[in-house]
């Protein structure tokens, strides 16, 4: 038998039990009704993307930590960049980039590569926005 793909919901719920939530309390503590926060464990009703990032945050998740972007994934609609990425999409240079990407058939490898290289580089003064 094959795995099921984890959803969002379940991923959640995971979180939220590994960081010593109830669900009444977790919901209080993101000022969610606690029927809201059921449905979303349950997949019955997708995370409203204004809560995405106090949740997280209220999990304890890390900014760019893998865990963080497993959330942030998982709670993407399909055929939508994740909701704590999309205002990237705006910047001057993304949209090339990522057609430079596509029309090289950079693979995962090569795109993992240039993430490295990304992080790994020293902050400059004079760098443009």
């Amino acid at each position: 038998m094959g795995q099921t793909k984890e959803t969002f919901g379940q991923y959640l719920k995971h979180l939220r039990l590994a960081a010593g939530y109830g669900l009444r309390r977790f919901a209080s503590l993101v000022e969610m009704q606690a029927s809201n926060l059921c449905d979303i464990e349950h997949d019955r009703r997708a995370m409203p993307s204004e809560y995405l990032e106090p949740v997280a945050e209220a999990l304890g998740l890390a900014q760019a930590s893998q865990e963080w972007d497993k959330f942030f994934n998982l709670a993407r609609k399909a055929n939508e960049l994740p909701a704590d990425v999309q205002h990237v999409t705006r910047r001057r240079f993304v949209p090339a980039l990522l057609r430079t990407i596509d029309n090289e058939k950079l693979s995962d490898g090569d795109i993992k590569k240039l993430i490295d290289e990304i992080q790994g580089r020293k902050p400059s003064r004079n760098a443009t926005k």
